[in-house]
């Protein structure tokens, strides 16, 4: 993911509490950039698998940054274990898409490496 000079300047300022969470943000935020770069292949998938997909995918993302932006560590932790479930649940939908063998395979495993270590490090973060 190349980020512009200004894209930097704002992750900067979104996460000031160290790279850690920076890190997990950027892994969701490349999983769901894999998964957007091959839409068309998601699309034969069966009923809204393709939009729940991308739904849980920018649920992880959007998550991540609204719990770095929160006061208590409480307050960051549920929104950190709610990116975790969007997390498994763009999971198991990797693992349905998988047996409909309807999309490439190192797509499928490129992409479920990044969540892995999304969730990885949100289980760090959460405690």
């Amino acid at each position: 993911m190349l980020l512009s000079r200004c894209q930097e300047k704002l992750l900067t300022v979104m996460f000031p509490s160290g790279r850690k969470l920076f890190s997990a943000y950027r892994a969701a935020r490349e999983a769901l950039e894999m998964a957007l770069a091959g839409r068309k292949q998601w699309k034969g998938m069966p009923g809204e698998l393709s939009m729940q997909f991308e739904r849980a995918l920018v649920s992880v993302v959007l998550n991540i940054a609204e719990g770095a932006g929160r006061a208590t560590a409480a307050d960051q932790r549920r929104h950190y274990a709610i990116a975790r479930g969007s997390a498994n649940e763009a999971g198991a939908v990797l693992g349905i898409v998988e047996a409909y063998r309807g999309v490439d395979e190192r797509i499928l495993c490129e992409i479920r490496s990044r969540l892995i270590r999304v969730v990885q490090m949100l289980n760090r973060m959460i405690g």
